[in-house]
């Protein structure tokens, strides 16, 4: 049930927007992606309620699905961005696979080039968000605060999580990273 009743409130929301994607169910644990590579959005039916339940400020699953599907959707308007970064990405991911680790970390060049793709990463999230908040002013399909609280909740994680990730690649290239 929960299954059905996600992915058609995905749908709703994409019809009410006017922007549509192919949708695929992902066990993945990741509540929504946009795969801009094939441009299609995947979901995970069981990490959506717990992201829910996870909101600081609590939102019905409409609410959220709504909103990340917004997001989501954001990603894919500004897909030819995305696309753009991937050279740098492939570079990254083959010189990460051919190398070993120890290796890596002692390569300023490499490392620069690391920092600046999680860097290009948190541009493509607010990038996301920023679209995704216009799609909601102008349909209007949730409130300005919910919307603001997820996004908000949603960002703070990612930027968290980016911010450990480029500190320790920054110790990792020998720059001074301060407290």
């Amino acid at each position: 049930m929960k299954r059905h009743q996600i992915e058609k409130i995905i749908r709703e929301t994409m019809i009410r927007v006017g922007v549509t994607r192919e949708v695929r169910l992902e066990r993945n644990g990741i509540n929504m992606t946009y795969h801009f590579i094939h441009d299609y959005i995947t979901y995970d039916p069981d990490r959506i309620p717990e992201a829910v339940s996870e909101q600081m400020r609590p939102v019905s699953l409409e609410t959220y699905v709504a909103a990340i599907t917004m997001h989501e959707l954001g990603h894919a308007l500004d897909r030819r961005a995305l696309l753009a970064g991937l050279p740098l990405s492939r570079e990254v991911y083959q010189t990460r696979k051919t190398t070993p680790p120890k290796v890596l970390e002692r390569n300023p060049e490499y490392m620069a080039k690391v920092i600046y793709e999680e860097e290009r990463n948190l541009i493509a999230e607010k990038t996301a968000w920023a679209n995704a908040a216009e799609l909601n002013r102008k349909y209007r399909l949730i409130s300005e605060l919910d919307f603001e609280a997820i996004r908000r909740q949603s960002l703070s994680t990612y930027e968290r999580r980016l911010a450990g990730k480029v500190k320790v690649y920054r110790m990792a290239a020998g720059e001074d990273v301060g407290e």
